[in-house]
């Protein structure tokens, strides 16, 4: 089954849900702080369509061993653990050693201390961007925000066995991808735990290093696309990610080799 990129935007009953939220009229905002011990790359598949002319794009997790350059892009997710055993236990048809989804998955498992200024910038941010929810009349949609609580010193993309983009396996291939989502839509300073983008931004960093530069805390999930061809298609491909927290902890995870060849 193909995992499709998580809204954070779930119907249920919160009859069922004893941890506190923020509410607003129509909408309750649950909030999942984690520090950052793991990092997981995933490679995904774009799929495009069009709704009254206007470009559509879903994000999936890639099942096979192959993708189109035009539809290629990684996803990497940052966590306190592994919840890949909680989706087997959840879906037996999931495969606990396969690759994590493109989104990070809902849960109230294993959360840290939260950060309330934090989640307060992120409900105000939230809240003047709400107008779509605040006509619902009831509080019967609840909206997950998974924010990460360690800084980020730096991240690094790249591949451990075939030369890409000009570089040789294990170089920084970071200027060759651009940043097209973070889900949820929210960076915060770190050092001065201010919210520096959020769900009114109208624009966000396209590059690693520029958002590297606000010194922030993780990410949940940050999608990436290549910016640049990809010459000498098709290629056998493994990518890396390694990560490196304000607190000296060096993080990796690879793909699976993959298969990249020439847009169809």
């Amino acid at each position: 089954m193909k995992n499709v990129l998580f809204l954070f935007i779930v119907l249920i009953s919160l009859s069922s849900c004893k941890k506190d939220a923020y509410s607003g009229e129509g909408y309750n905002l649950f909030f999942f702080p984690r520090k950052v011990k793991n990092v997981f790359i995933t490679p995904g598949e774009q799929h495009f369509s069009y709704y009254q002319e206007v470009k559509q794009i879903d994000y999936f997790r890639l099942e096979s061993d192959t993708v189109t350059e035009d539809q290629f892009f990684i996803s990497v997710l940052t966590s306190n653990y592994d919840p890949r055993p909680d989706l087997f236990k959840d879906n037996p048809n999931y495969d606990p050693k396969s690759s994590m989804p493109v989104g990070y998955p809902y849960s109230f498992d294993n959360l840290d201390d939260p950060i309330p200024s934090v989640e307060q910038q992120i409900k105000s941010d939230y809240d003047r961007q709400a107008q779509t929810y605040s006509k619902g009349g009831n509080n019967d949609v609840m909206i997950s925000i998974e924010y990460r609580t360690t800084e980020i010193k730096n991240l690094t993309i790249s591949t451990t066995n075939t030369p890409l983009f000009g570089k040789s396996a294990g170089a920084s291939l970071n200027d060759f991808f651009t940043a097209v989502l973070y889900d949820p839509p929210v960076i915060i300073s770190a050092p001065t735990e201010r919210l520096v983008y959020g769900y009114s931004s109208k624009e966000y960093p396209a590059s690693i290093d520029e958002w590297l530069s606000v010194s922030p805390f993780g990410q949940a999930t940050m999608l990436l696309v290549p910016n640049k061809k990809i010459e000498g298609l098709p290629l056998n491909v493994q990518f890396a990610v390694k990560m490196e927290t304000a607190e000296g902890l060096v993080l990796s995870d690879t793909t699976r080799v993959i298969t990249i060849t020439d847009a169809y």
